[in-house]
């Protein structure tokens, strides 16, 4: 499986959410790459569109992750389409500019929340 939908609560208010790895994103600045975009829109913040395909999504606008150290700046900036990452330019790691398909969840995701029942 290579994407989820989640059920997600934040600031009050309940949504769905795409729960996917970005790998532009792992391992930088400690990071597991894990994303959660919001596809159903709340009175808080709008949501991307996506195209209902868990294997292979598709979402609009962009994806554009950031963050700063004191040493450094990190972007992650792409776009997902057909469950591809079209990187662009702007993102400060190796993936800036190619095409990288979007891989399986990782099993400590898959298992996320298996003892929420008991």
């Amino acid at each position: 499986m290579k994407s989820m939908l989640k059920d997600v609560i934040s600031g009050g208010e309940q949504y769905k959410a795409l729960a996917f790895i970005c790998p532009g994103c792992v391992g930088n600045g400690g990071g597991t790459g894990l994303h959660m975009i919001p596809v159903e829109p709340t009175t808080q913040s709008p949501a991307w569109t996506w195209n209902g395909d868990l294997e292979a999504p598709t979402l609009e606008p962009s994806i554009r992750t950031t963050w700063e150290s004191p040493r450094e700046k990190f972007v992650c900036h792409s776009y997902l389409r057909d469950g591809v990452f079209e990187f662009l330019g702007d993102s400060t790691h190796e993936f800036a500019g190619k095409k990288v398909p979007l891989q399986e969840l990782p099993s400590w995701f898959l298992s996320w929340g298996d003892d929420d029942d008991e």
